[in-house]
């Protein structure tokens, strides 16, 4: 039996689609390994059915989420 962790990736890219939320490039089945799931709330353990808390990034523009985040972090002092 899969649990809600392990199979969000799945489930998100069937929610959201073969897109990347931040920069709109598109994907298809055969390069669809370099489009990653964000937890916008940046806890992977909270994957509610409905998807809110996710959002297709390709690996470039997930990568710079969070480096933006522990820039801000730095910056603010956290």
């Amino acid at each position: 039996m899969e649990t809600p962790v392990s199979n969000y990736r799945e489930r998100s890219l069937k929610i959201h689609g073969l897109i990347c939320a931040k920069c709109r490039r598109e994907f298809t089945y055969r390069n669809r390994q370099l489009l990653t799931v964000h937890h916008k709330d940046g806890n992977p353990r909270n994957n509610p059915a409905d998807g809110s808390n996710w959002e297709n990034l390709c690996v470039y523009c997930h990568e710079d989420e969070h480096n933006r985040n522990r820039l801000g972090n730095y910056l603010s002092g956290e």
